[in-house]
């Protein structure tokens, strides 16, 4: 069955092919060649010509997807940025960049751990750091490709800078691997985790929180499933298969969405106090994975999420430091989501 739907997709890949040569003919025209050999030789003549052929294409959108269904379908790849894996997993090539201050930067990173660690504890705060693996490193069999050794030891060498700092932090790890033994830990086509990844790792937290004695105002937490719907992860824009999608692939996915509700213990003259907060990045703040949701549940008690998307898990965690919220209610325990793949870059991009 894979052969003949491989035979299927190439062949319609090359049908595109003669169709585009067709439409190319017309365009080529319009294309200025100004380049020089050693762009040639260091493959921009491609992307300049890819680009301009796009914009003098009469039908542009078309011509995006067909480029997009070839490059997918014929020869396993994708736009710069992603890396077709197999089975229909798609990775960001974020993971596997290995810059030249690496090791510094992971130390930098422990090292700003450390100082977030005492000043919440000078105010009787406890600090989880939870650090989350890199999708390429949980499902390393898909990627088809090998994973540079500095970015295979970062993980480590982070917990252990860490350590060294005398902070006792949560690896999601094993707890990923297991979960992937029942579902998928991740979205194939985005580069988050999947509210099944998710929602094991909440329970991983809350099981730390209770072996630790922590106290949190209980709370009365409901979460229900709301059904499935349809998702595109933004690994996607990276394989713009557009209109011949259904029949090259990516293949569609699909994803359960949850609610939770929450009753505190509030009475008539103001809220109640809510002794737990999330930091951290669109891992926490997209609703997609409801990994705040998952914590109140896991928790059994109410959560305040100061996660951004897009800002890395530095820059939401100062602005939490700064917040009148930590001044004025501080909570008694800070979770802390870290994906690793952040702690080798400069910080605060």
């Amino acid at each position: 069955m894979y052969l003949k739907r491989s035979y299927l997709h190439h062949a319609m890949a090359f049908g595109f092919v003669a169709a585009l040569a067709g439409i190319g003919l017309a365009s080529h025209p319009g294309i200025k060649s100004d380049h020089t050999s050693a762009d040639v030789f260091r493959g921009a003549v491609q992307s300049q010509y890819e680009a301009a052929f796009i914009a003098n294409n009469p039908l542009e959108e078309i011509a995006v997807s067909i480029l997009g269904a070839v490059r997918y379908g014929v020869f396993g790849q994708a736009m710069p940025g992603a890396i077709i894996g197999r089975e229909g997993w798609l990775f960001t090539t974020e993971e596997l960049v290995t810059p030249e201050d690496h090791t510094q930067n992971i130390a930098l990173a422990a090292g700003e751990v450390a100082a977030v660690h005492a000043e919440l504890a000078a105010r009787g705060i406890t600090l989880i750091p939870v650090i989350l693996p890199d999708k390429a490193e949980i499902y390393s069999e898909a990627l088809g490709v090998a994973r540079p050794e500095r970015v295979k030891s970062r993980r480590h060498r982070f917990l252990q800078e860490l350590a060294a700092e005398d902070i006792a932090a949560l690896d999601a790890t094993d707890t990923l691997l297991r979960t992937k033994d029942a579902a998928d830990a991740f979205m194939r086509s985005d580069t988050h985790w999947s509210p099944d990844g998710s929602r094991a790792v909440a329970h991983l937290v809350a099981e730390w929180v209770r072996d630790q004695g922590i106290p949190l105002a209980p709370a009365t937490v409901t979460t229900r499933a709301e059904g499935r719907i349809a998702f595109d992860g933004d690994l996607l824009r990276f394989v713009p298969t557009g209109a011949f999608r259904p029949l090259m692939g990516p293949p569609q996915e699909h994803i359960t969405r949850y609610t939770t509700t929450v009753e505190t213990g509030g009475g008539l003259f103001g809220a109640a106090q809510v002794d737990a907060v999330l930091v951290g990045t669109s891992f926490s703040a997209r609703e997609d994975w409801h990994f705040a949701g998952f914590l109140k549940q896991a928790l059994s008690a109410d959560v305040i999420n100061f996660a951004l998307e897009g800002r890395g898990p530095f820059r939401p965690m100062d602005a939490f430091l700064a917040s009148d919220f930590l001044n004025n209610t501080p909570p008694k325990t800070v979770i802390w989501e870290i994906p690793v793949r952040y702690v080798s870059k400069e910080l605060r991009l």
